[in-house]
C-alpha cells in the first residue's frame, strides 16, 4: 500500500499537486482547486466566502479542500498563497485590472477596451519567453500542425491556420468544412503537433483531442486561460491568455494575440525557408488577380 503524499511546503508544490489530481478530485473540489490555481492572489486578499462565491462552491468545499492536500483547515493552507505573494512583485495585468474596476463611469466601450489592455498585458507577463520560443519551434517543425479550436475560439483558431499555412506546408484545422473531427483525429502520428486553443466553460471536443493526443504521441500546444484544463496532462506547453470581460461574453482579443505573435516566432524560426513560401504565394496572389489592384512595378 503506497504512503499517502506529504502536504506541500510551498505555492508551487501545491499547484503542481493540484493540476496533477485535477482528474481524480471530486468535480466541487476540482471547480474550487482551479479557481485557486488561476487566482492565487485572491487567497490572501479575499475571505474564504468570497473566494467561494466566485469560484461557485461552498466555504466548506473550500476547507474540504485544504484537508485534502495534508492542511489542517483552510488558514494552514492560505498560509503558503501568504508566503509567496511576499516574495513576488505584483502583476502589472492585476493593476490594470484594478483600474477598470475603479473607473466604471468611462461607458461600456472605455471599460471593454481597458479589460483588452489588462488582457493582453497578462498575456505578456505571464507567459516565459522560453515556453513560448519552444512552442514556437515545435509548431514551426512538427510534421502535420493541426488546430484544435471550436466554438467562441474557432475565430483565433482560423486566424493560426490562415497565417501558419503562409509559413508552412501541412497546416489543418480540425474538423472543418468537408470533414469530421473524429476522422481528422484519427490521423495524428507521432512528430505531428497540435494547437488548441480553449477557454472554461470547455467543450467536449476537447476531451476527444487530449484521448487522441496521449494515443498518438503527437506533441500539444495549450493555449488556454487556465494551468488546469483537461489538457494539461498531454501539453508539451502551454500559454496563457485572459478571457475575461465586462460584456456578457468571455474576450478573445489575448488569444488572438498570442497565435499572431506564434506565427511571427514561426517565421523568425523557419527564416527563410518561410519568406521564400510568402513570396511565391504573394506573387500568386497577384497573379490570379486575387487582389484588387495590380501589384506596383519595381522602379
Amino acid at each position: 500500500m503506497s504512503e499517502p503524499a506529504s502536504t506541500p511546503t510551498t505555492l508551487d508544490a501545491l499547484t503542481a499537486r493540484m493540476i496533477a489530481e485535477m482528474d481524480a478530485l471530486p468535480r466541487r473540489l476540482a471547480d474550487g482547486a482551479r479557481y485557486l490555481i488561476d487566482h492565487p492572489d485572491d487567497v490572501v486578499i479575499s475571505s474564504m466566502r468570497e473566494i467561494a462565491a466566485r469560484a461557485g462552491v461552498a466555504p466548506a468545499t473550500l476547507v474540504r479542500l485544504a484537508r485534502s492536500f495534508g492542511f489542517a483547515d483552510w488558514s494552514q493552507m492560505r498560509a503558503l498563497y501568504t508566503e509567496h505573494l511576499r516574495t513576488v512583485p505584483a502583476r502589472y495585468a492585476d493593476k490594470a485590472r484594478a483600474a477598470v474596476e475603479s473607473d466604471k463611469a468611462g461607458g461600456l466601450m472605455a471599460e471593454t477596451f481597458r479589460a483588452q489592455e489588462a488582457s493582453l498585458a497578462f498575456a505578456a507577463q505571464v507567459n516565459p519567453p522560453e515556453a513560448f520560443t519552444e512552442a514556437a519551434r515545435t509548431l514551426a517543425h512538427a510534421k502535420r500542425v493541426y488546430v484544435a479550436a471550436f466554438m467562441s475560439c474557432r475565430g483565433p483558431g482560423l486566424t493560426f491556420t490562415y497565417l501558419c499555412k503562409m509559413l508552412r506546408p501541412n497546416v489543418e484545422l480540425l474538423g472543418g468544412e468537408g470533414s469530421s473531427l473524429v476522422a481528422d483525429l484519427s490521423m495524428l502520428e507521432p512528430g505531428d503537433a497540435v494547437l488548441s486553443i480553449n477557454f472554461q466553460p470547455y467543450g467536449r471536443e476537447i476531451a476527444q483531442v487530449a484521448e487522441a493526443v496521449q494515443r498518438s504521441g503527437a506533441d500539444l500546444i495549450s493555449l488556454s486561460d487556465s494551468r488546469a484544463t483537461p489538457l494539461q496532462a498531454q501539453a508539451r506547453t502551454v500559454l496563457l491568455y485572459s478571457a475575461e470581460s465586462p460584456s456578457f461574453f468571455p474576450s478573445i482579443v489575448s488569444a488572438v494575440a498570442l497565435v499572431e505573435s506564434l506565427a511571427g516566432a514561426i517565421l523568425a524560426e523557419l527564416r527563410d525557408t518561410a519568406t521564400d513560401r510568402i513570396n511565391r504565394i504573394e506573387e500568386q496572389l497577384y497573379a490570379s488577380g486575387s487582389y484588387q489592384h495590380s501589384r506596383r512595378s519595381k522602379s
